[in-house]
């Protein structure tokens, strides 16, 4: 996590990119700095937390960056508010920054997330508009994260490395600015609702294991058992093996549901987006779903049990 912070910082001082993006690596220093101690000497919730809405207000406040559109033509929500898009932004890149904490449960999988993220905003970037703002930084970002990625997979004869609590934080914190910085003004490069596509996978997992903590009354923080990529190896699969079966299928449907807000319209995209997240919700919350849909997918193989 620290050499990814200090790689992209690099980029920050050599390139001389967007203010924008200097703001953000000043937000993040705050994380990387928190999650570098957490992992360390081990911190409460509670710092962790004030940490990251910490940084997403120095982002916001001193960028002037946040989501002030969802482009979906609702009155009320285009443009937003500013009492509801200051707080909506903390909200995302609070929630998106563990979501990608989360997801660090198997090898690769954060990065792998953040390397199909990063993907699908420049495919579509370059795809709308025919040319990808800030390119050297977003290359330089791209391959600390790709180089990570295949040391911490075991690709390169090198001693496997890990992220910790600095660098998942690091990741999903700079995954939800990319996001935020690409679809909003002044660049507007992909549309919000195609953008939420790019990152389905950590949205979904997020939004129902918090849904699933408060149903059972259970701290919204506590570890467990219960996301996608454990319910297969529970069931068998080998990790390897689990971290492609979630980023294909983070492609997939990523790339199905940026060509349908584009195809068709926002709102209907949103409305699926919504949809599919509640089909994939009854799913992880009943254990018997879980298992016949990995089962499905995988084949008989040993229960958890067995």
């Amino acid at each position: 996590g620290l050499v990814i912070y200090v790689v992209i910082l690099s980029g920050v001082v050599l390139l001389d990119p967007d203010p924008k993006v200097a703001w953000m690596m000043a937000a993040v220093s705050v994380l990387v700095v928190t999650g570098a101690f957490d992992d360390a000497f081990g911190l409460s919730i509670k710092a962790r937390f004030a940490a990251q809405v910490l940084g997403a207000c120095v982002m916001i406040v001193g960028s002037e960056l946040y989501v002030t559109s969802l482009g979906i033509g609702v009155n009320l929500l285009d443009p937003l508010p500013t009492w509801i898009a200051v707080p909506f932004t903390v909200f995302a890149l609070v929630g998106l920054t563990n979501g990608f904490n989360m997801a660090d449960g198997i090898d690769g999988l954060a990065a792998g997330y953040m390397l199909v993220g990063l993907t699908l905003v420049a495919a579509t970037t370059v795809s709308s508009t025919g040319a990808l703002p800030q390119l050297e930084w977003f290359a330089a970002l791209f391959s600390a994260v790709f180089v990570f990625f295949v040391v911490n997979t075991n690709l390169t004869p090198l001693r496997k490395v890990f992220l910790g609590d600095a660098g998942s934080m690091l990741l999903g914190f700079v995954m939800g600015w990319t996001l935020i910085y690409f679809s909003q003004e002044p660049i507007n490069a992909i549309h919000p609702v195609a953008a939420l596509w790019c990152v389905v996978f950590p949205v979904w997992d997020t939004i129902i294991v918090i849904v699933r903590r408060v149903a059972d009354r259970r701290p919204l923080f506590a570890p467990d058992r219960n996301h996608l990529h454990y319910i297969f190896v529970d069931q068998g699969l080998t990790p390897g093996a689990t971290l492609f079966v979630i980023l294909i299928g983070s492609v997939t449907i990523g790339v199905f549901g940026i060509l349908l807000t584009y195809l068709t319209t926002p709102l209907m995209s949103l409305a699926i987006f919504v949809g599919l997240l509640i089909v994939y919700g009854y799913g992880m919350r009943h254990i018997e779903t879980e298992r016949k849909i990995a089962l499905r997918i995988l084949g008989p193989r040993r229960s958890v049990d067995g």
